[in-house]
């Protein structure tokens, strides 16, 4: 095949496309469909033949060809064989979700020919006619047999083809009352369960969750478009918005937190900044206006946290923006935050629901906050509802467990993680029936060193479920703890755990400061370190018999290692579906992670850097970490939070038909 004209690149593209979308499908290797339309038997032969693609010099010595290299075991970061780049292109394919692959396909299928694309749309009616009026059969059977022939259809793709050879189908997606129900087998079948939760508001209808992570991955993509644009100014007056940074600390104590991520200044009064945000999974109070927003709640180097009403209320310049908490409580900073899912436990007999939230201070102490309505019916306050000094150094970290409860059935706990290297579990704190209380607190376990991270989940050892918690301590290393053998232990135990598996959480020794199970499942744990590497693993059972019963070990198998993908401690780690979003150092950017295969979906400025002089004399641009973000799926925007205080508001605009 000739390679100097433009059919011949077109079918080479064709057959690139086709490659990445079986890998990424799992389908097997044979028939594609080229530019030209017509279908063809093997794309990896040919691969081989016209994909002008090489192998890299280890599968060149095993006697490898470019196929199996570059597709099956995605070789993307390794030069060809004769020092070629010859692979850049399919790392860009790679990065690509499937219906963007499948988008370019058509786009070589109809490219300069849309006299034929105007065909095939006009005469495919045509084919579906079971009248002479021009009625579709579909048009002939009921919405619930519609329903049906569309719940067998396995993804978004072919969902939106589908429904493309009728009115009656598009109106059954798009407009009808099954709309959700259709949208929402679609993205469990992607994600799983776990991936709707976490990151998303509560009130998104499953379109919305489509549109939102479609959204950001096409926005990480094309980051210098306007498919990611910073509404802080410069390209718009009316997107201007009023403040630049939070503005929680004084205007001095934010300057300084930026020597915080870039020690090599001579400053020494150096503020420690901010530490992050969270928007609360509240729902709507009863008389909230149409605009309501969930509230806000940020903890840095001040006393307790600042509530903000909504995420807009923190670029307004009121005086009221915020009100404090638990600034008054002698604990110090707030460390750690951990929110409830929204809930209807209520004791009624005192009138006291579950906590909203629970923040781990530097003083040691764990305290729960709640959330009550207030008597217009319009918006939330916020009290602490109780707390306990459990530990003696700094809380680090808060996790929920799926537990024992006090009545012998299972349940979520609290957990709480300290400097000391122990582990307290808070058994009453979300139990109604204890009235919520924080009285009581059970040493769990200990580590010989500080623990500066903690997440848990659960995993399939055999004949039942068990929790694991997941540690990780100054010395770069992650910890599995499970519970001992039930037959091993009293009543008094249920709420301890003993170490199962030690692994190495990047490939530099360093303090582990984050760590998250994310994914289908939960089979995903994803750890990160203050030398900026992150890790993602697969965890597994290796099941056995054991006296008969099935007896499993859970396992860690590293799946990508991404070092160095920050220059410093990573500091947020968030996966909103399939992407892996994170930040870190003094690089001032988000990075973006395809958890499908590893891959950097691109990143995102939101520093704009400062101008800082050196200790030898020269001016240095000195940039500071991004400390949390919110990505709101309603808005259609991401707002992001760096150190020094920096508010960055950034849009993503959803391109596609869904």
């Amino acid at each position: 095949m000739k390679v100097d004209n433009k059919f011949s690149q077109n079918m080479r593209q064709s057959i690139l496309i086709a490659a990445v979308l079986c890998r990424k499908r799992n389908e097997p290797y044979t028939q594609f469909l080229g530019s030209d339309g017509s279908s063809y038997s093997d794309v990896r032969s040919a691969f081989g033949k016209h994909g002008g693609i090489k192998q890299c010099a280890l599968c060149k010595q095993r006697v490898q060809g470019p196929f199996y290299c570059r597709i099956v075991h995605e070789h993307l970061d390794v030069p060809d064989y004769d020092g070629g780049n010859s692979f850049e292109c399919l790392r860009a394919l790679f990065r690509c979700s499937v219906d963007d692959l499948v988008e370019r396909q058509h786009e070589l299928l109809y490219q300069n020919e849309g006299s034929r694309k105007r065909k095939v749309i006009e005469t495919a009616p045509s084919v579906l006619d079971g009248l002479d009026d021009n009625i579709s059969s579909m048009d002939l059977m009921s919405e619930e047999v519609l329903l049906q022939i569309a719940l067998f259809i396995p993804n978004l793709s072919c969902m939106i083809s589908f429904c493309k050879t009728s009115k009656r189908m598009q109106k059954l997606l798009y407009t009808s009352f099954h709309s959700e129900k259709l949208f929402r087998g679609l993205f469990l079948q992607k994600f799983g369960k776990r991936g709707t939760v976490g990151n998303f508001e509560i009130n998104l209808s499953w379109r919305e969750r489509w549109r939102m992570i479609y959204g950001l991955r096409r926005g990480l993509l094309h980051h210098n478009s306007s498919d990611m644009l910073s509404l802080n100014g410069g390209t718009s007056a009316n997107l201007l918005l009023p403040r630049r940074t939070i503005g929680v600390l004084s205007h001095a104590e934010e300057s300084s937190a930026l020597f915080y991520d870039n020690p090599w200044s001579s400053t020494d009064d150096i503020s420690n900044g901010y530490f992050g945000m969270k928007i609360l999974h509240l729902p709507p109070p009863p008389n909230a206006a149409n605009d309501w927003q969930p509230p806000v709640v940020c903890h840095g180097d001040f006393n307790g946290v600042k509530i903000f009403n909504s995420v807009d209320a923190m670029f307004q310049n009121t005086r009221h923006r915020f009100i404090s908490l638990g600034d008054d409580e002698g604990g110090g900073q707030v460390l750690a935050l951990v929110q409830c899912d929204v809930s209807s436990w209520t004791n009624w007999q005192t009138n006291r629901s579950r906590p909203s939230f629970f923040i781990g201070f530097a003083s040691g102490r764990v305290a729960a906050v709640n959330a009550t309505i207030d008597e217009c019916g319009r918006k939330y306050t916020f009290s602490i509802s109780g707390f306990h000094d459990a530990h003696e150094n700094e809380v680090t970290s808060l996790a929920f467990v799926n537990g024992v409860g006090n009545d012998g059935e299972s349940g979520i706990l609290l957990y709480s993680a300290c400097g000391g290297g122990h582990v307290y579990c808070h058994p009453n704190a979300l139990c109604p029936e204890r009235n919520f209380s924080m009285d009581k607190a059970i040493l769990a376990f200990s580590s010989n060193g500080a623990i500066f991270s903690l997440t848990s989940t659960t995993v399939d050892t055999g004949d039942c479920s068990s929790s694991i918690i997941c540690t990780g301590d100054g010395e770069g290393k992650i910890r599995l703890w499970t519970r001992p053998d039930p037959a091993l232990c009293n009543g008094s135990e249920t709420h301890c755990f003993v170490p199962i598996l030690v692994k190495q959480a990047g490939t530099r020794t360093g303090l582990v400061t984050r760590m998250k199970f994310v994914h289908n499942h939960n089979d995903l744990l994803v750890t990160c370190t203050n030398n900026g590497d992150v890790r993602i693993w697969k965890l597994h059972c290796c099941n056995k018999r054991s006296g008969g019963k099935k007896v499993g070990k859970p396992q860690l198998e590293l799946k990508y290692d991404k070092m160095g993908l920050h220059n410093g401690a990573v500091e947020v780690v968030m996966n909103v579906g399939d992407m892996l979003l994170t930040s870190g150092g003094n690089d001032g950017r988000v990075v973006g992670v395809d958890l499908n295969n590893g891959l950097i979906l691109q990143s995102i400025d939101c520093h704009t850097g400062e101008r800082l002089q050196h200790s030898d004399g020269n001016t240095i641009l000195a940039k500071s970490c991004v400390v949390d973000m919110i990505v709101s799926g309603k808005e259609g925007h991401m707002t992001t939070l760096c150190r020094d205080g920096l508010l960055q508001r950034w849009s993503f605009v959803v391109r596609t038909p869904i």
